[in-house]
């Protein structure tokens, strides 16, 4: 069979889904970073077995194309296990935190059809590919990795928020106080060393608009598709709960929006050095206010809805 020949004169093995290239696909990453530092310790394979299972899940549901690998990183086998799981990962991240307008069985209805649908997919890639070569689509399956590394991102990002919530509460901090400092930070530690990096080497109109561009992007798209998804999967309108810290949030914002465009308006666009002190100072006693509140406010006044006394005509003092 293996010597044997099927139509085109190619190798009947050639169009056989390849199992046992898999788990050298799957441990591929392991034994180049082993082979290159040339020292397999006893801490690199205790990380590697603790590793192992999100590292397997992820490469089993994430396709990859990489140009400077063998064959562009192609393994029919693993194309094969990604086309079935990539749907079933997308609907299992829509359901991750579950929603109160969807019932059990719509839930175990969609994962039948992302099976369904991920069995289809399976086939197509299994009749349509070779284990020799790459398919002619295979640069397109890069955009199917781009949305399945999204929602992996969303996932364990999801998973963090747990933690945090879970520390808070051992410590007595509210979540916007966690979302204000740890969260806030850990998203933007790495914006910040980008736009300074881009800003030293001498393009400074990047760096500024990466630093509008990228809160832009996070609150009008982050909050559009959260309000989008809370009309239609918890309740419309979607009630938007507001209390204290949060008021104190869009309050400086708004203060520091028109203060940067009245001052950079007055100067005729030309900012010095007292405009940046001015901008760290604003930041610095923003987190002042909402640590003050967080510390002598009170929790019972922090995690008051102010927004839920609005709307039923309520005093919020």
């Amino acid at each position: 069979l293996v010597s044997g020949s099927s139509g085109g004169g190619r190798p009947f093995e050639d169009s056989s889904p390849g199992w046992t290239e898999l788990p050298g696909f799957l441990l591929r990453q392991e034994e180049e970073e082993a082979r290159g530092t040339g020292i397999v310790s006893f801490w690199h394979r205790f990380c590697a077995i603790v590793k192992a299972p999100g590292v397997v899940a992820m490469r089993l549901s994430c396709p990859v194309v990489d140009n400077d690998a063998e064959r562009r990183g192609w393994c029919k086998s693993a194309a094969i296990c990604q086309a079935t799981l990539a749907p079933l990962l997308l609907v299992w991240c829509v359901m991750l935190h579950g929603f109160a307008g969807v019932s059990p069985a719509t839930t175990h209805m969609a994962y039948a059809i992302a099976l369904v649908l991920g069995l289809m997919l399976a086939a197509v890639v299994n009749a349509t590919s070779r284990v020799s070569e790459p398919p002619p689509y295979h640069e397109a399956v890069a955009f199917v990795g781009f949305v399945a590394s999204i929602a992996w991102i969303y996932a364990l990002a999801a998973e963090m928020i747990h933690v945090l919530q879970a520390l808070g509460a051992l410590v007595g901090l509210s979540d916007t106080i966690l979302g204000l400092t740890v969260l806030a930070f850990a998203n933007s530690v790495g914006d910040l060393v980008a736009n300074l990096a881009m800003a030293r080497a001498g393009m400074p109109a990047m760096a500024a608009a990466a630093c509008i561009g990228g809160p832009l992007l996070n609150l009008l798209l982050g909050s559009g598709l959260a309000t989008l998804l809370g009309n239609w999967l918890v309740a419309s309108p979607y009630p938007f709960e507001m209390n204290l810290q949060l008021y104190a949030c869009l309050v400086f914002q708004v203060f520091t929006l028109v203060a940067m465009v009245s001052i950079a308006w007055s100067h005729k666009w030309e900012v010095g050095r007292n405009f940046g002190i001015g901008l760290i100072l604003i930041y610095v006693f923003f987190m002042v206010t909402c640590l003050g509140l967080e510390v002598w406010g009170g929790q019972k006044m922090l995690n008051s809805d102010i927004a839920k006394r609005l709307r039923n005509g309520q005093d919020i003092a």
